[in-house]
C-alpha cells in the first residue's frame, strides 16, 4: 500500500513540475511575441516604445521567477527525504 501511495505522491509532482515547465514555455513565448511586436512598433516610428521595453523586462523578469520557483518547489519536494 505505501508503495502505491508514494507512487502516486511521486507522480503528482512529476506533474506538478510539468505543469510549472509548460506555463513558464507558454509566458516566455507570450514574451517573446510581445518583444517582436515591440520590435515592429519601434520599427514603424511609434515613440512609445520606452513603456513596452519596461514591460517586456518585467514580463521576462516575472516568467524566470515563475520558472525558477518551479523548479525549486520540484527539487525540494524530489530530495525532502534526504533534507530531513
Amino acid at each position: 500500500m505505501h508503495n502505491i501511495v508514494n507512487r502516486y505522491v511521486t507522480t503528482g509532482r512529476r506533474g506538478g513540475a510539468r505543469l510549472g515547465l509548460i506555463l513558464t514555455k507558454w509566458v516566455l513565448a507570450l514574451v517573446i511575441a510581445t518583444e517582436e511586436q515591440c520590435t515592429r512598433a519601434r520599427a514603424s516610428g511609434d515613440r512609445g516604445s520606452e513603456s513596452v521595453e519596461k514591460a517586456v523586462l518585467v514580463a521576462i523578469g516575472l516568467a524566470v521567477a515563475i520558472g525558477l520557483g518551479f523548479a525549486i518547489r520540484a527539487a525540494v519536494q524530489t530530495y525532502q527525504g534526504q533534507i530531513k
